[in-house]
């Protein structure tokens, strides 16, 4: 009589997060290198980033707007769960840094789902002083219309009620509290995020000792989410005033991935945004008590726990966006946009965004902190010849500085 094979056992890695700790650049390097992964015997399932995304949205149960034009995602959990079990890698990785929000019954799921794999968490954490003002940046970008200093007491007042989003991806110890449910704690691994100025290369090598895999052979040359400044993140925060209606699918697509990322994030000289001095005390205490607490716990640390303490000019208190610099900002959003648009080849779809647009931004002329922006706008969207427009923009914003 033959014995029963054993199962297939592979290692699952869940990079779960946090938002703002490094993932894009950890994901842009990992999608960037698949074959060199592979010769390690580190697989990717799916075929783009979005896959992950899309199993993460579905298994945390968001529903999915009707018009919006990315690939569905109900039951994009299961088939990825699949397609991982009916693999024959040795090391699987898959990354969302939403699925740090997940709940305990989305975490028994998500490891139940992946049996007989030995399941893996990976966690990426960093200082709240630099956390407040990258997270603030994520939420304008999302569509929120909160100045800084009124998100701040917001979500430092919700944190205790469990309101806030960024809390629960950020708050370090309910989330290994979640996950911790249904994997066991020396398979918790949590990463500091280095700080700024440490040598570009040393977060992917964190990350990958926590595979077991040379973290050499590869190219780390990928975009990371920068900052789009005290400017750019005013510019996008009045948008987002005055263009309440816009879909999520819309904002994902449009405003935050050509808007935000490719036009005010490139933007040079922009104005770094630092907490209030006020907030020291706050965030020291917070600080403090989240590394008593992951010392006397059976995690994995990776990296130093100092590095999530406020640094030494953690608290410099910046003018804040001067109003002329807001103005630069606002052009070249527009002239971004208009060699975006001016790209389409379908034109009739390029009149239609167009005429919407001019339509929204009519409907809330009243808004007077924007409304010289929203004129050159609406201007620009009537004679629409994208060269002449750009030149129009620039021409007409520079004399409203005068």
């Amino acid at each position: 009589m033959c014995p029963e094979s054993t199962p297939k056992r592979p290692r699952v890695y869940l990079h779960v997060g946090a938002p703002k700790t490094g993932t894009t650049f950890l994901q842009g390097v990992l999608w960037k290198n698949l074959d060199a992964l592979k010769q390690q015997g580190v697989w990717l399932p799916g075929a783009h980033p979005e896959d992950h995304f899309r199993a993460g949205y579905d298994l945390r149960g968001l529903v999915q707007d009707a018009d919006d034009p990315r690939d569905r995602w109900a039951g994009a959990w299961d088939a990825m769960a699949a397609e991982i079990r009916d693999s024959d890698s040795d090391v699987v990785v898959m990354s969302d840094e939403r699925l740090a929000a997940c709940t305990a019954e989305e975490v028994d799921r998500a490891v139940a789902s992946l049996a007989p794999a030995e399941v893996h968490v990976i966690y990426t954490t960093r200082g709240l002083a630099e956390l407040f003002p990258a997270e603030w940046q994520e939420h304008i970008k999302d569509h929120d219309t909160r100045t800084f200093d009124t998100w701040l007491g917001d979500v430092t007042a919700g944190k205790e009620k469990g309101e806030e989003w960024f809390w629960q991806v950020h708050d370090v110890a309910d989330v290994l509290r979640r996950w911790g449910s249904a994997v066991p704690a020396d398979r918790l691994h949590v990463l500091t995020l280095p700080p700024a100025g440490s040598p570009p290369n040393l977060l992917w090598e964190r990350f990958t000792s926590v595979l077991g895999i040379d973290s050499d052979g590869v190219d780390t040359d990928v975009r990371a989410n920068a900052s789009l400044g005290a400017e750019g993140a005013e510019v996008l925060r009045r948008i987002n005033e005055a263009l309440p209606g816009f879909p999520v699918w819309h904002r994902v697509l449009l405003t935050r991935e050509v808007l935000a990322h490719r036009i005010l994030a490139s933007r040079k000289n922009k104005t770094r945004i630092t907490l209030p001095a006020d907030w020291a005390h706050w965030v020291q205490e917070y600080t403090d008590r989240v590394v008593t607490d992951l010392k006397s716990r059976d995690f994995h640390i990776v990296g130093d726990l100092n590095e999530l303490m406020p640094g030494d000019n953690a608290f410099e208190q910046a003018e804040g966006a001067n109003p002329s610099d807001v103005l630069d900002a606002a052009t070249d959003s527009i002239a971004g946009l208009l060699v975006h648009l001016s790209g389409m080849q379908d034109r009739d779809a390029l009149l239609a965004r167009a005429e919407e647009a001019e339509r929204l931004v009519r409907e809330h002329r009243q808004l007077a902190p924007i409304d010289r922006i929203k004129r050159t706008v609406v201007e620009l969207g009537e004679q629409w010849k994208p060269v002449r427009a750009m030149l129009g923009a620039w021409r007409k914003a520079k004399s409203l500085r005068k």
